[in-house]
């Protein structure tokens, strides 16, 4: 019994990232002083209970240890991991950063800028991003996303994206659970969204 408690502790005290031996964020395997460790997929149990709700992140040591959740499809904001992960995740972070892209054809889903009507260019309905606790992202407020990238309303019939980037010092307003304002596809014209991961450090 003991020799058991005791490898329960140095699972706990130095975790692998295996199924098995889940860290609980990324950031927990680099404190454990293994400097070789490079950038890969890695398991881990925020809540550190049953090792059955384990799930697999991207560990981005580069970054400082960011735990980064990819979604459960590159269109859908959503994620896998649980409520109940999650919630523990937030709590073991301190900041969390995530970009959405979209890629239009013709068809402008954004309008963080101000764009000139015209012929080739034209304004475009104001975007919202709706955040894990309820907040919400959009222009003009304490929460405008950065845009990194705005072509979606140049109209030349060529593919564009308009990229969103989101960096919080509130783990809990990310990751975005939903958008609204995009605009239904027109005639001759396609749009996609590319949802990116959310990372938590």
């Amino acid at each position: 019994t003991l020799r058991y408690l005791s490898s329960v502790m140095e699972s706990i005290r130095k975790p692998l990232g295996t199924r098995d031996n889940p860290a609980r964020v990324c950031k927990d395997l680099l404190d454990c002083q293994r400097l070789h460790l490079k950038d890969d997929w890695f398991w881990v149990d925020p809540n550190l209970g049953c090792t059955s709700d384990a799930f697999k992140v991207f560990c981005n040591f580069t970054a400082g240890g960011q735990t980064c959740l990819h979604p459960v499809a590159p269109h859908k904001p959503a994620f896998g991991g649980g409520k109940v992960q999650m919630k523990f995740l937030h709590l073991l972070s301190s900041e969390a950063c995530q970009s959405i892209t979209f890629h239009c054809l013709s068809d402008p889903p954004s309008s963080i800028k101000n764009a000139p009507t015209g012929p080739t260019q034209r304004e475009n309905p104001r975007i919202r991003f709706r955040g894990w606790n309820k907040q919400m992202f959009e222009k003009g407020t304490l929460l405008e996303p950065h845009v990194i990238q705005d072509e979606c309303q140049i109209q030349d019939g060529s593919w564009h994206q308009s990229r969103f980037y989101f960096h919080t010092q509130d783990s809990l307003q990310l990751p975005v659970v939903d958008i609204y304002e995009f605009p239904a596809s027109q005639l001759n014209s396609q749009q996609h969204i590319e949802i990116g991961p959310v990372c938590f450090l």
